[in-house]
């Protein structure tokens, strides 16, 4: 960020001192206030200068020396101030363009005022219109950088709006100018996470990490670095279950700006989740067979699911519960509760009768070939043979009279 600070402000207030004098007195004022090395008793001239030619010619000029001049002292908060003043008479000024586009993300208190004050601040320094006062060879050199920040503004108060997808279009066209900007890897993270989405959540904590990791002269100062570091630490371990996995990321991120394609941190609740199904598989295997299945049937791919993989191949032995029988007494379909007794999911369908009806509660065991299939209401068809089930209760013998 250090292009034309300081001494860049300076030479375009110098280069205006042939403009119109009030008097002679100003005139003799301002060689004092450019003569003063101390910033505190510069501004108290200036102050003079101001009280005594508010509509001076050259206020535009006061106003970059007052920007220098609150420069010294790191004093930002005025700085901003008097960059907004030089927009608001000029919205076209360059300096005053630059400085509210470098202190609005630092403001205390932003307010949709300033966002919009920033927006065409930004647009000034992305436009890649040249300063009159910068020759066209030192502009050649600068031009990029100066588009750089207008671009580090807009993408922060996109992300401040909670216009996160055009953010990290803006955070991404930065970063691939300029992949080793930790502040601006440091925010990129932080509005991924913002979105709350697992998939976002994995390349926040690459973007963060990576942040941490930066120590060239575009690192974060280094309390931050470490605050920025241990915000990855805890954000990992608790979108995740442990540390398991986070100093290889941290070792990746360090080498690249952007995670792999494939890179995802696997959730807590999905290991959670993955262990259950492993334990289920385990303990249960026809149950497990049959939720996988229901997962997919119920996907927005689940059509094209049941017609590519399911149908053209005979299903696994399943097991299910007995919801109800048609037609009665012989029947030959059959509903059936696969997740659980009372949820119908399967009609099974038999060629010839049984020779009685099952009670609901009856649990089966059977083999077939899925028929046809419905997303909403659920139902998935499936041919059987009598020989493939199991668990269907036999006629009772008939009693010979005496």
């Amino acid at each position: 960020m250090g292009i034309l600070r300081g001494a860049f402000v300076l030479v375009l207030a110098c280069s205006a001192f042939g403009a119109a004098w009030t008097d002679r007195s100003e005139y003799d004022l301002v060689l004092t206030i450019r003569a003063e090395a101390t910033p505190q008793k510069r501004l108290t001239l200036l102050d003079q200068w101001k009280i005594k030619y508010p509509q001076s010619e050259l206020r535009q000029v006061r106003r970059e020396l007052y920007l220098a001049a609150y420069q010294e002292l790191a004093d930002n908060n005025h700085m901003l101030d008097v960059a907004k003043e030089m927009v608001a008479e000029q919205p076209d000024n360059f300096v005053g363009a630059y400085w509210c586009t470098l202190l609005i993300p630092s403001a205390k208190n932003p307010s949709a005022e300033l966002w919009a004050l920033g927006q065409k601040a930004a647009a000034r320094l992305m436009s890649g219109t040249r300063p009159e006062a910068v020759p066209e060879v030192e502009w050649a050199t600068q031009k990029d950088s100066v588009e750089l920040l207008g671009r580090r503004l807009k993408a922060w108060i996109l992300w401040q709006t909670g216009d996160y997808p055009a953010a990290e279009t803006e955070f991404q066209a930065y970063l691939a100018k300029n992949p080793n900007n930790a502040e601006m890897t440091a925010w990129y993270g932080m509005a991924l996470a913002a979105e709350k989405q697992p998939e976002k959540t994995s390349r926040a904590l690459w973007q963060l990490a990576r942040a941490a990791t930066i120590k060239d002269d575009q690192a974060l100062p280094e309390a931050t670095r470490r605050q920025v570091g241990e915000l990855a630490d805890r954000m990992y371990a608790s979108f995740h279950g442990d540390s398991e996995g986070l100093e290889q990321m941290r070792t990746m991120a360090a080498s690249s700006a952007a995670p792999p394609a494939e890179f995802k941190i696997e959730t807590a609740a999905a290991i959670a989740a993955r262990k259950a199904d492993a334990e289920m598989l385990r303990s249960n295997p026809m149950l497990a067979t049959w939720l996988g299945m229901r997962k997919q049937l119920d996907s927005p791919d689940g059509d094209k699911y049941f017609a590519e993989t399911l149908r053209p191949s005979r299903l696994p032995r399943l097991k299910g519960t007995v919801i109800r029988c048609s037609p009665a007494k012989k029947p030959t379909e059959i509903v059936l509760g696969m997740s659980n007794a009372v949820t119908e999911e399967i009609v099974l369908k038999v060629a010839t009768a049984f020779a009685r009806e099952a009670d609901p509660g009856t649990e089966i065991e059977f083999e077939g070939v899925a028929d046809s299939f419905t997303k909403a209401p659920f139902q998935l068809t499936v041919m059987a043979e009598k020989d493939k089930i199991t668990g269907w209760p036999e006629v009772a013998p008939v009693k010979k009279g005496r």
